[in-house]
């Protein structure tokens, strides 16, 4: 089994089409003391976006470890296996465990999003520089916040 690692930085805002068009479905979605509920995906609206969503779901009370419940299209692709139904302390090196899980619970929470841009090692994709999106949302109601996540990919292409 492969064990990934993540290499990533905090960004104050989303930069890639791809996550900022995530972000602006979740903030329509979300109000009046409400987060976008999981009845809400997929649709339409969200249909260009899906290949690169993943959703998480906390497996113990404290949050120590998550399981991924969906995982795009695209990202299975790139990742050349399918980590749905696989739990972050299966997928991710032991080392990097903790802290993704931290983010999560912060995630869910504080009911806030939180952007990072990086590199996922593991997986021979490590040249390919990234934006996480981490957004809550509720699943069967307001007490069971989910965490809605996209992987958007910055194409590297040279000046010409």
């Amino acid at each position: 089994m492969r064990r990934i690692e993540t290499d990533v930085v905090p960004v104050g805002a989303a930069v890639h089409p791809q996550s900022r068009d995530l972000i602006a479905f979740w903030e329509r979605h979300s109000g009046n003391g409400r987060l976008l509920g999981r009845a809400n995906l997929p649709c339409r609206e969200t249909a260009p976006l899906l290949p690169n969503v993943f959703v998480l779901e906390r497996i113990d009370r404290d949050g120590e470890d998550w399981r991924l419940r969906v995982v795009g299209t695209h990202l299975t692709c790139w990742l050349d296996f399918d980590p749905t139904g696989l739990s972050i302390s299966g997928l991710y090196h032991s080392a990097y465990v903790a802290h993704n899980a931290g983010v999560y619970r912060m995630v869910t929470e504080e009911r806030r999003p939180h952007v990072t841009h990086g590199r996922i090692h593991g997986v021979d994709r490590d040249f390919l520089q990234l934006e996480f999106v981490h957004l809550p949302m509720e699943g069967t109601g307001p007490d069971d916040i989910l965490l809605l996540g996209c992987i958007s990919i910055f194409e590297n292409r040279p000046q010409l």
